[in-house]
């Protein structure tokens, strides 16, 4: 008998831990809106930031959607690369936008694709500041 109080208990124990991990983990991002005014813009060093969501959906490891906004002049940061690709949406402004080089000066409504690995960045190219949605996604890893 108690050798399955034993049971029981450890069953318990190791059902509690793993509720508590999937509690932990973000929750699944399901069909939702996002109002511009209930965005909270944070002032960073060359603007402002709005964070819209960082999480898992059905089909993607992790989908992140910012906007950005850069001061007049400023830069997003020194041109870099990562394995995620992304898109950049320019809502008002002027930018330019380093790809592997190559400089393209873009405006409002204007879209930027930067592959995998692609060297880029971008800087705000006008005299007003310029502000960008920026969506970015991770996809499970392919199986084998």
């Amino acid at each position: 008998m108690r050798n399955i109080h034993v049971s029981v208990i450890a069953m318990v124990a190791a059902l509690v831990g793993s509720l508590a991990t999937v509690a932990a983990q973000k929750q699944l991002q399901r069909s939702t809106v996002f109002e511009w005014a209930a965005l909270e813009a944070k002032t960073t060093q060359t603007g402002a930031r709005r964070d819209v969501m960082r999480a898992p959906t059905p089909t993607l490891d992790e989908l992140e959607i910012h906007i950005t906004t850069l001061n007049a002049g400023q830069v997003s940061h020194a041109p870099h690369q990562h394995a995620e690709e992304e898109l950049l949406i320019v809502r008002e402004g002027t930018v330019e936008t380093l790809q592997n080089g190559k400089a393209s000066r873009l405006g409002p409504g204007s879209i930027i694709f930067h592959s995998s690995n692609d060297l880029h960045n971008i800087r705000n190219a006008g005299t007003t500041p310029a502000t960008y949605h920026v969506i970015q996604w991770r996809v499970p890893p392919a199986s084998k």
